[in-house]
């Protein structure tokens, strides 16, 4: 948490904001814009954001992040990943808003933003570290790179074949997957497409890996927790590699992928108060009613 409370305004003076894309959300748009006037900051559009609401000017995510003190995501857990992913090595704090129902990144209704403001002014708030992915793609010597926040999915390209992949922890091969694909999960992502294909839910703050087979030809193929390990994968049949389901690679093309623990993490903003507890309870519908 920013312990300098008494600068908290200055420090938050300039918000990037990124919308959820094919959706008006302009009138959210100028509620956040009021809201956040009252602390004297400014609010600086993502340039997608602004043709979405046919709204003049907009910047770069790059240069969004250059000039911002934090930003926010409007929209669902997509728009969030998206914000993450492209502002990770700026290493600004997000706040996401929900627009929208679904969804486990985000618990903060647009209802709620500006008694949350107040609290974020005062200083009332805690950042909430993300552990991310760091992710090579190696093809002849050369090595692509990206970043994941939920998950790396390896899934077959053709619904009527069966992918082969070849897995292996710090360079010791250790098994061979037959099926539909592997996930290798965050533990952000242990409730995404990890949780629907048997994996285990992990807390956030753990710092572990979770490789979850998605219907393997084989009763004994079991989803495994990994601490501290980097995981590579090579298959050479009609796999592809699908990166928190926005960048899409064909396995055909490289050697192999490689995933480990970024050195840094996300940064979320959220209330002191919230609990992810609280965020299954409500998602899951765990407990008594």
């Amino acid at each position: 948490m920013y312990t300098n409370k008494k600068n908290l305004r200055k420090y938050f003076k300039t918000i990037g904001l990124v919308l959820r894309r094919e959706t008006n959300l302009k009138q959210e748009y100028e509620k956040i814009c009021d809201v956040f006037s009252k602390y004297d900051a400014r609010i600086l559009l993502e340039s997608g954001s602004a043709r979405t609401i046919a709204q003049k000017g907009g910047l770069g995510i790059k240069k969004l992040c250059e000039q911002s003190d934090m930003l926010i995501s409007l929209g669902g857990d997509g728009t969030l990943l998206w914000t993450a992913r492209e502002s990770f090595a700026f290493q600004i704090p997000i706040l996401g808003v929900r627009a929208g129902n679904l969804g486990f990144l985000i618990s903060l209704k647009m209802d709620e933003l500006e008694d949350f403001a107040a609290k974020l002014y005062k200083g009332e708030y805690k950042i909430d570290k993300r552990a991310m992915f760091d992710v090579s793609l190696k093809k002849n010597g050369k090595v692509s790179k990206s970043v994941a926040f939920n998950d790396v999915v390896f899934s077959r390209a053709k619904i009527a074949s069966m992918a082969r992949i070849e897995a292996y922890a710090n360079g010791e091969y250790f098994n061979s997957y037959f099926g539909d694909g592997v996930i290798l999960s965050t533990p952000s992502g242990s409730t995404a497409y990890n949780l629907s294909c048997g994996g285990a839910i992990m807390l956030p703050q753990t710092k572990a890996m979770i490789l979850t087979p998605i219907c393997p030809h084989s009763l004994t193929q079991r989803p495994l927790v990994f601490d501290g390990y980097e995981i590579t994968l090579k298959s050479n049949d009609n796999t592809v590699v699908i990166i928190d389901g926005q960048e899409i690679y064909d396995m055909n093309e490289y050697e192999e992928v490689s995933v480990r623990y970024a050195k840094q993490c996300a940064k979320l903003i959220s209330s002191k108060e919230q609990s992810y507890f609280k965020v299954l309870k409500e998602k899951l519908s765990w407990g008594q009613q």
